[in-house]
């Protein structure tokens, strides 16, 4: 599962912000459009997540995002991520924050003192855990561990490529 979305949020977080820079005098300079800002590639995966049963929003025009408050089934998220996982690799890497990356690496140690000490720690470019390279079983106990260390507010998948 990818913690899709702390990924997906760095990304979103990183594409909310293009849109909000201002000109040193305090006037607003107008906002990105969305083909600036976002890939045709990160549509294309979106919008797969979408046909496989997850809900959008828009927050943004020409931004997509998973909404978390309407996709609580797990095994609908999981499934979606695994249909769409080829488009998802496609998306170029957003660079992670210094505190989304922390965060990802307290998941990472909560889940190792869990019993899966072979679980890894997060890319430090991109927060993401990529479970298939490393090799880590995907069995319920990883998925409770996870939902178990992940915050509270991550949502459904955040943060976790491969799982």
């Amino acid at each position: 599962m990818r913690p899709t979305l702390l990924v997906c949020g760095a990304v979103l977080a990183a594409l909310a912000l293009t849109g909000c820079a201002g000109s040193a005098d305090g006037a607003a300079e107008p906002a990105a459009s969305p083909s600036e800002t976002v890939s045709a590639e990160e549509i294309a995966y979106y919008r797969c997540l979408e046909k496989n049963g997850l809900v959008l929003e828009t927050p943004n025009p020409g931004q997509l995002r998973v909404d978390k408050d309407k996709n609580t089934d797990e095994a609908v998220a999981v499934a979606a991520e695994e249909k769409c996982r080829d488009l998802q690799k496609a998306i170029p890497d957003a660079p992670v924050s210094e505190e989304d990356l922390a965060a990802a690496r307290e998941v990472s140690a909560c889940v190792r003192e869990k019993g899966f000490e072979d679980y890894p720690d997060p890319d430090p470019k991109t927060g993401e855990v990529d479970l298939e390279s490393a090799g880590v079983s995907e069995d319920p106990e990883l998925r409770a561990a996870l939902r178990d260390c992940r915050p509270k507010n991550a949502g459904v998948g955040d943060a976790v490529v491969g799982g």
